[in-house]
């Protein structure tokens, strides 16, 4: 799985994936917030820090960054 290395668990792929698609989306039909939408279906609410755009673990972060370098336009 992405981010292995640092122990990431479904949370921080979610929590990552919630910060940057929050960030990135590009309208309400857009790849970024379909994506938001299945988080929210899954049953992921983001807790107090990642609503305060700060990580809740090193992995997240990671992942965050990954997103960032390689789909930021794409979302």
């Amino acid at each position: 799985m992405l981010g292995a290395q640092f122990g990431c668990d479904r949370f921080d792929l979610y929590g990552a994936l919630y910060l940057f698609c929050s960030r990135y989306h590009s309208g309400q039909w857009s790849r970024g917030y379909r994506i938001l939408s299945r988080l929210a279906q899954a049953g992921y609410r983001p807790g107090l820090s990642i609503q305060s755009n700060r990580f809740e673990s090193d992995g997240q972060r990671w992942l965050y960054r990954h997103l960032v370098r390689n789909y930021k336009g794409r979302v």
